[in-house]
């Protein structure tokens, strides 16, 4: 379905853009670049950095975003229980083709025939199985398994390091989803208010839940729980992980090493339609214009790559190294707004508007959210307005991806921070306990001045009925 919408509103971008702070963008002056450039949320990586310097990133992502009247969401992105190698002799060895290495469980530096490892239980491997070290360069082939070692033999060989990491697709290995330092981490990142905690190496959805228990036993402020996919293990189980999930992250540096790397965009695809049609929160991630480390400009290849992303229907697409520690962090930034403007038009509509509820009536709010995007595309209306607490009926408006641009009015500036990494919302604050009249005056002016609507232009509105308390439950009409 074409844009139909008679303002200059439709040039606003609808997909997010998440960019990683690092040392290349840390000072406050480049953050305000970021911004800018037209980022949307960041995201602070504890797996580098000391805590003092990842507080020091949260603070002035914050003052900037203050200092231009932005809600920027910030994401706290935990390290997790990633597999990693021990040390080993010299920094590297070399592991040749066809020869036996051990696996083993020891503070004694590794050498050619056996390397140290942490695995919470090895007897989860079995015979036949895969082990891939760095960056899948390198594979083993499960022969032998003991309970605190496993014998394989070298199927592709090459060097190896210290603390390189080790991937075993196939094992169910029954780790702790937080560990001792991603609660150190945790608690910090919380003290810092952030608006999203990334959950890294998620298996299940239990690791969810168990890691929502313990940020309510840390904190009573609203904090969501991205999921980033990127074990074999947590495709088994993606439909629970998406349900207990506020969204999910398609990681796919680790992703495309514990699958079939010939799989990976088919699996990219199911990750963001599951993600989407579920109102959650879609990320795609990892080495999206990862040439703009070193390079101005993405190869066309990188520019496919986003573009394809934009079109399958993620929320948001995210930088890593390309804004931490790249030449052109907010070059990178601009290419990425550029390249979904250019895209976001061609995007085909009509295969997100597939009912979502499976059996049974449709929810209340569903079927608001379903009539109020119809009602504006029928009329050409020049945006939906949603007044929204918790910035549900929000996401659902925005999972069935409008031609016209939604508008969020929140007295919550939480709400409004978390709507950041949400396709097409734009967010405005709300006073409370307006009546119906009262929201929509307010909705006609905050829309003259974030779209620069023209007299007369028709808003299609949802609302509670009556305000004060109730959920969303009305469509109206009402105009600029």
């Amino acid at each position: 379905m074409p844009e139909s919408n008679p303002s200059g509103a439709h040039r606003l971008r609808r997909t997010r853009i998440l960019a990683t702070l690092g040392p290349a963008s840390s000072s406050l002056r480049s953050v305000r670049s970021l911004l800018e450039a037209g980022a949307d949320a960041f995201r602070v990586n504890f797996s580098h950095g000391t805590p003092v310097e990842q507080r020091r990133l949260i603070r002035r992502a914050r003052v900037a975003s203050n200092s231009i009247h932005r809600d920027v969401a910030i994401v706290a992105d935990l390290q997790g229980p990633k597999l990693r190698l021990g040390v080993v002799e010299n920094g590297s060895v070399v592991l040749a083709e066809g020869h036996r290495v051990r696996l083993a469980r020891s503070p004694v530096p590794g050498t050619a025939d056996w390397l140290p490892v942490q695995i919470p239980r090895f007897s989860s491997s079995r015979a036949g199985d895969p082990v891939l070290l760095g960056d899948g360069g390198i594979e083993l082939r499960v022969e032998e398994i003991a309970s605190n070692s496993i014998v394989t033999r070298v199927v592709r060989g090459g060097a190896v390091h210290s603390h390189q990491g080790i991937y075993l697709p196939r094992a169910r290995l029954r780790g702790n989803v937080l560990g001792s330092k991603d609660r150190v981490d945790l608690a910090i990142a919380l003290r810092e208010k952030v608006d999203f905690v990334a959950l890294s190496y998620v298996a299940s959805a239990a690791d969810v839940r168990r890691t929502r228990q313990v940020i309510a036993e840390m904190t009573r402020e609203p904090v969501g729980i991205i999921a980033k996919i990127e074990r074999a293990a947590a495709l088994d189980s993606i439909e629970g992980i998406v349900r207990e999930s506020d969204g999910i992250m398609v990681a796919r540096g680790d992703l495309g090493i514990e699958v079939p790397l010939e799989r990976l965009a088919l699996e990219q695809k199911r990750l963001v339609t599951l993600g989407q049609r579920a109102g959650r929160q879609t990320i795609v991630a990892t080495q999206m214009l990862i040439s703009m480390v070193s390079s101005p400009r993405p190869t066309r290849a990188e520019a496919t790559d986003v573009a394809n992303a934009i079109l399958d229907g993620t929320d948001a697409v995210m930088l890593s190294e390309e804004s931490a520690v790249g030449a052109f962090p907010a070059l990178s930034v601009a290419w990425m707004d550029r390249i979904a403007r250019a895209t976001e038009g061609a995007i085909d509509r009509e295969r997100f508007r597939i009912p979502h509820s499976k059996g049974g009536p449709t929810p209340i709010d569903e079927a608001v959210a379903d009539a109020a995007v119809r009602t504006a595309e029928t009329i050409g209306a020049g945006a939906i307005v949603v007044p929204t607490h918790s910035g549900r009926t929000a996401r659902l408006v925005s999972r069935l991806r409008p031609a016209v641009p939604i508008l969020a009015l929140s007295r919550s500036q939480a709400t409004r921070r978390s709507l950041a990494l949400t396709w097409g919302v734009q967010t405005e604050p709300s006073p409370p306990r307006l009546s119906l009249d009262q929201l929509r005056r307010l909705a006609e002016l905050s829309c003259r001045r974030v779209f620069s609507l023209p007299p007369g232009c028709p808003l299609v509105m949802t609302a509670g009925y009556p305000v004060e308390g109730r959920p969303t439950n009305l469509v109206t009409v009402t105009a600029v």
